[in-house]
């Protein structure tokens, strides 16, 4: 097998803290297989090549007591081909987003959809998210909590949305309710070892039409007065899964430590 891809990405236009920024993706994949001829298999050869061009406008509105308003627009193309999927797909994507950083709490609100495909006209995607999260405080100490709820093979909207379908569904056919995903998560930060070491106990649930899932985490972090990217972190999770879709429903359990660092 072989695979060659070249990518770039940037900023068109810069309109700061008031204006609109366009920002831009674009990437080219090529890849190829072959395999000998083996006892009871012919030989056989594969390709597939991927472009893909992304556009996205973002345009913030500050508010009053420092809060802001984010909507954003995104339009994705896509084309597909080789001894996969082919032709071309134009996706469209929204998004807005409300934070206010003095008492620590914001929502989004993001979607995107499938608005053609040269190939399969019948072909549907549509993704649809909403989320909030709460921390009162900018450190890592003291409570946070954050909701979210999804629908769509692809609920996350965003560039990485539109340029990555996943299944695409027959327009008079019923979505799959596997689709649908509530996550949850509350944390509380408490200090650790003279103050240099946060610990972050935390309850995290998803649940969907086919899982249950329950974690208990126990995260280890140095101390950070502002929220930021954790120069290091040794995390313990202990996790109940339930499957919905089986009868007798099957129950996994596992424990797992990770350790993470920035480099």
């Amino acid at each position: 097998m072989g695979m060659v891809a070249v990518g770039l990405d940037g900023v068109l236009l810069d309109g700061g803290s008031e204006g609109i920024t366009l920002t831009t993706t674009a990437d080219v994949l090529t890849v190829r297989t072959s395999l000998e001829e083996v006892d009871g298999l012919e030989s056989s050869e594969g390709s597939l090549s991927r472009r893909r061009v992304g556009l996205e406008a973002i345009r913030p509105f500050p508010l009053s007591n420092g809060a802001s308003l984010l909507p954003s627009m995104a339009l994705g193309i896509r084309h597909d081909s080789g001894d996969a999927e082919t032709g071309y797909g134009l996706n469209l994507g929204a998004a807005i987003r409300w934070k206010h950083p003095k008492r620590g709490i914001s929502g989004a609100l993001k979607g995107h959809s499938l608005l053609t495909h040269t190939t399969e006209e019948s072909l549907q995607e549509q993704g649809l998210a909403l989320s909030f999260s709460w921390q009162p405080y900018p450190s890592n100490r003291g409570p946070s909590l954050s909701l979210s709820h999804a629908m769509g093979a692809t609920p996350s909207g965003g560039m990485n949305a539109l340029l990555n379908p996943t299944t695409m569904e027959v327009l008079d056919a019923t979505p799959s309710s596997g689709q649908q995903q509530f996550e949850a998560e509350l944390a509380y930060g408490f200090p650790a070892y003279n103050d240099y070491i946060t610990l972050t106990p935390a309850l995290a649930l998803a649940f969907s039409p086919t899982s249950r899932n329950y974690s208990l985490l126990w995260p280890l972090a140095p101390y950070a007065e502002q929220l930021q990217e954790k120069p290091w972190e040794l995390s313990l999770m202990g996790e109940r899964q339930e499957q919905n879709n089986r009868a007798p429903s099957p129950v996994d359990h596992s424990l797992k430590l990770t350790f993470s660092t920035l480099f």
